[in-house]
C-alpha cells in the first residue's frame, strides 16, 4: 500500500540554483517518484527551441517537407533533436544526468527524445500507467526481459519540459506509487480496488511554467492530465538503466553532426554513442501513419505530384526535336 501521509502533499518544485539540489532531487525522487525543476535554462535555450517548434509544428511533414508526424487524432510528435542544438542542451543538461545517474545508482543512456504536441480533449485517450512490468521488453530485440529483483530499482526515468505555463493537461503522477514497483503490472485495472483508490488519491497534476522541467521515475503511475481544456506542448525524454539494459536507445536518435560540438565525451555517451537500438526505424511510433486508411491515397498522389511537369518537360523535347528537323 502507499504511504498515506503523501495523500498531503503537493509536487515539490526546487530552483536550479539551490545550493544541494543533486540531493534533495534525488531524495524527492525518492521518496515521491516526481520533481519539478525550476529555471534550469537559459531564456534564449527556450526562445530559440520556440522559433524552431513553430517551424515543425506548423504543418505534417508531407515528402519531406519539414513538420511534424500524426501519431493519432489528440497527439503529434517529432524526433526531440530536430530542433535542433538547444533541445541537447535540455536533454544531455549535466546536472540533471547527475541526478538521475545518482538515483539509478548506474550510468544511464537517452532511450527515448521527442517532441510533442496534445491536442484538447474531452475523452482520456492515453490513461494513467507505468512504463514497466515483470517480463517486460521493449521489443523482441532486447536481451533485457525485467525482472522482480530488477524493479527494485529506478530502471526509466523520465524528464519532460514544458514549452508554456501548463496547467490543464500537465502530466500527472500518483505520489509515492513508484514503491508498489510494478507488482500488478502496467495497467491501473490489475491492481485490487483498495490499492487503486490510493493510487488515485495520490495523483497530483504537475502544474508548471515555461521552462520548468519534470523529472519523474517511470515505476510510477503516471501521463497525461485528462480531459483537458487546453493544448499541451512539451520535450520528453526517457533514460534507461545501463547496469539493467547495458547501453540501448529505443530508436536510433535523428541529430545533426553540426550539433554536437559542443558535446563532452560523457553526454555523447548517454546520448546513445555505441548503443544498441531496440526498434527497427520503420516500426517506431513516427511511421506509424503507414497503418492509416488514407496511406495509401495520399501516397499515390505525392507519386503523382510532378506528372504534368513531367508530360510539359516531354511535349517541350518532342516540339523541340521538330524545330531542330
Amino acid at each position: 500500500m502507499l504511504e498515506k501521509k503523501s495523500m498531503l502533499k503537493n509536487v515539490k518544485i526546487l530552483v536550479a540554483k539551490k545550493s544541494n539540489l543533486l540531493q534533495s532531487a534525488v531524495s524527492i525522487l525518492e521518496e515521491d517518484g516526481v520533481v519539478i525543476i525550476r529555471d534550469l535554462f537559459k531564456k534564449k535555450i527556450i526562445s530559440d527551441l520556440d522559433e524552431k517548434w513553430k517551424l515543425y509544428f506548423r504543418k505534417p511533414t508531407v515528402s519531406g517537407t519539414i513538420g511534424y508526424h500524426r501519431t493519432s487524432h489528440p497527439k503529434a510528435d517529432i524526433p526531440a533533436f530536430l530542433l535542433g542544438r538547444p533541445s541537447l542542451e535540455v536533454a544531455l543538461e549535466k546536472k540533471v544526468i547527475n541526478i538521475i545517474e545518482k538515483i539509478m545508482k548506474s550510468e544511464c543512456t537517452l532511450s527515448e527524445a521527442n517532441a510533442i504536441w496534445h491536442r484538447p480533449t474531452k475523452y482520456t485517450y492515453f490513461p494513467i500507467h507505468t512504463d514497466f512490468k515483470i517480463g517486460w521488453k521493449k521489443s523482441s530485440n532486447s536481451k533485457v526481459s525485467v525482472s522482480e529483483k530488477d524493479l527494485k530499482k529506478p530502471l526509466g526515468i523520465g524528464t519532460m519540459l514544458y514549452m508554456h505555463d501548463t496547467s490543464s493537461g500537465a502530466f500527472s503522477y500518483s505520489l509515492g506509487s513508484h514503491k508498489l514497483k510494478c507488482k500488478n503490472g502496467q495497467h491501473l485495472e490489475n491492481y485490487p480496488p483498495e490499492v487503486r483508490q490510493e493510487i488515485k488519491k495520490n495523483i497530483r497534476i504537475c502544474k508548471g511554467k515555461k521552462g520548468d522541467l519534470v523529472i519523474f521515475d517511470d515505476r510510477g503511475f503516471h501521463g497525461p492530465d485528462q480531459p483537458s481544456n487546453a493544448h499541451r506542448s512539451v520535450l520528453l525524454f526517457d533514460y534507461y538503466r545501463n547496469d539493467t539494459f547495458g547501453s540501448v536507445v529505443v530508436v536510433s536518435h535523428l541529430v545533426r553532426i553540426t550539433d554536437l560540438a559542443h558535446l563532452n565525451n560523457k553526454q555523447l555517451k548517454v546520448l546513445g554513442l555505441k548503443s544498441k537500438e531496440l526498434v527497427e526505424s520503420d516500426k517506431y511510433v513516427g511511421t506509424r501513419f503507414k497503418n492509416n486508411f488514407f496511406f495509401s491515397k495520399i501516397t499515390w498522389f505525392i507519386d503523382k505530384a510532378y506528372f504534368f511537369t513531367h508530360l510539359k518537360s516531354i511535349f517541350k523535347s518532342i516540339i523541340l526535336k521538330k524545330i531542330v528537323k
